[in-house]
């Protein structure tokens, strides 16, 4: 459900989440294939039938394939990466998300030593809490004293269920691996070269064959350990900040006040591409349809869209409390199961909305999940569709713990651009041929250029059902509104859900004080208990 979001870091096919990349991988295969080999067939028998003359090049063979393998298909250097950002992030959230790239990126100065060493990754989780506390809280001076004990322990409890849950999964052996093992993966002791000379010596007086296996081994079976180990390392520290840096910024957005079963319960769990909805509802996180307001100036043709829309001239359901013309809508999607509530709002004059309209439109972008922004085509006047855009940034910044709605843009009376006496739809505008092509790509463009990325989409349309004339609406305008569904999704969940956090806080408050005073009733009487009965 929260799930259609955009990439978040620069993603490669080399992924560091995957642990070990198709290079490591053949590699990893030729490097062990000499053993898999010998142990098939069978060292004493190979010598016992002669066999070992024709068989000896094997390993030598192999390490020295693999060597220059290694060496004409080098590494990539990885990436950090976090996957799929959950489409309830704010543009807040996105922005920390910086912040965890540069801590991601010190893998590079890191020696295979300290990437095992547990101090290292208690000092740079460190780092990175005060890095994203700063980020969300610039002008404080103490950048903890607002956090509770119950967020930091959510955090905490999150980010190692995730990274358990990954290690176990993508770690090969990693149920077998000991914290001593762990740590000899950065630096092999000296026992171990020592012990590995003294066999290979033992092997060469026993067979002077292996003296070509030995000098093989040292040029080539060295370096490209190391480097698989260091891939392996370097997969497993930006996992680990991935994780950690991403439950410090759903702790520094407020989101986990009321602890990590709340939590869990809406937004579901990160996994390796992005987050996973639960199939359960948090107590009282209850969101409804997705509402879309449609907004635009007078005789833009909001209301002709709402008729063309529903298909029909249909009564007013519902007008939105504290207002005097705002009407609700239920519009069924064709070809899904979802349902969108339309509010059509009043319009306003070119000139800029009134104090009243202001505060009719503040009500609606309140309760909407996305914006329908409508502007007439051939109207030159755009100075008041701009400062609604404005507006509605101003209504983001003043929320920063939400999510902005999206805001397609719906382009009416193209019907009414140049040559104006034509109408023979459809009209192929994105490849334009004809002069009224030519004139809807050129207003689409237009608005495109004006708006920017402040709106998710231009779509032109005629709506004029009165004069038989509609176009683009089963096939443009409502796939543009489905596109932006799972993000108006989000957009309502996470109202929801911060509206949900501080919604039983005195009922919580008050099964805790009836939990403890249980509690310390239990113990007062067993104490009691205790002190009546009888010394041995």
């Amino acid at each position: 459900m929260l799930c259609s979001a955009k990439s978040l870091f620069n993603r490669t096919s080399k992924s560091a989440a995957s642990v070990i990349s198709k290079r490591s991988i053949i590699i990893g295969i030729l490097f062990t294939l000499p053993v898999l080999v010998y142990v098939g067939f069978g060292a004493y028998a190979l010598w016992e039938t002669g066999l070992f003359r024709w068989t000896w090049w094997i390993i030598p063979g192999c390490w020295v394939l693999t060597y220059v393998i290694a060496s004409l298909w080098r590494p990539q250097r990885i990436q950090p990466e976090v996957g799929q950002l959950p489409e309830h992030w704010t543009p807040q959230d996105k922005a920390a998300t910086e912040i965890v790239m540069q801590f991601q990126q010190d893998v590079d100065q890191l020696a295979p030593d300290e990437l095992t060493d547990i101090q290292v990754y208690w000092q740079k989780s460190q780092e990175l809490a005060h890095a994203l506390a700063q980020h969300y809280h610039p002008n404080s001076k103490e950048l903890y004293s607002s956090l509770t004990v119950l967020e930091v322990l959510a955090a905490i409890r999150l980010a190692v269920e995730d990274f358990e849950e990954w290690f176990q999964d993508s770690v090969p052996g990693s149920h077998l691996v000991t914290i001593e093992q762990w740590k000899l993966l950065g630096k092999a002791p000296k026992w171990v070269k020592r012990a590995s000379d003294a066999g290979w010596l033992a092997s060469m007086v026993i067979n002077p064959l292996n003296v070509a296996k030995f000098f093989s081994s040292k040029l080539t079976l060295q370096p490209i350990a190391d480097e698989l180990r260091g891939e392996f390392l370097a997969a497993v520290y930006l996992r680990f900040i991935r994780q950690v840096g991403f439950y410090l910024i759903e702790m520094n957005s407020g989101r986990l006040r009321r602890g990590a079963e709340r939590y869990r319960a809406t937004f579901g769990q990160l996994t390796d591409e992005k987050m996973n909805p639960s199939s359960q509802t948090s107590p009282g996180v209850k969101t409804k349809s997705v509402t879309v307001a449609i907004v635009g100036q007078v005789k833009s043709g909001k209301s002709s869209i709402v008729n063309a829309l529903i298909g029909k001239r249909e009564a007013v359901t519902d007008v939105l409390p504290s207002t005097t013309s705002i009407s609700r809508h239920q519009f069924p999607i064709p070809g899904t199961q979802e349902t969108i509530t339309l509010l059509d709002t009043p319009g306003y004059a070119d000139a800029g909305a009134t104090k009243a309209e202001l505060n009719e439109l503040e009500r609606a972008i309140e309760e909407a999940d996305v914006v329908l922004l409508v502007t007439d085509a051939h109207s030159p006047g755009k100075a008041a569709d701009v400062e609604l855009i404005h507006e509605l940034q101003l209504h983001a910044q003043s929320h920063p713990e939400l999510k902005p709605a999206p805001v397609v843009l719906c382009l009416t009376h193209i019907d009414l651009l140049s040559p104006m006496m034509e109408w023979n739809p459809p009209y192929n505008w994105e490849s334009p041929n004809l002069p009224k092509e030519k004139s809807i790509h050129d207003a689409i463009i237009a608005m495109r250029d004006l708006f920017g990325e402040d709106i998710a989409g231009v779509i032109g349309v005629c709506s004029d059902i009165d004069r038989s004339r509609s176009f683009n609406i089963s096939e443009g305008l409502i796939p543009a509104l489905a596109k932006v569904l799972d993000s108006g999704k989000a957009v309502a969940v996470l109202k929801a859900y911060e509206r949900s956090l501080d919604q039983d806080r005195f009922s919580a408050l008050l099964n805790q004080l009836k939990t403890s005073g249980k509690t310390l009733l239990n113990l007062w009487i067993e104490e009691r208990l205790q002190q009546g009965k009888p010394k041995s």
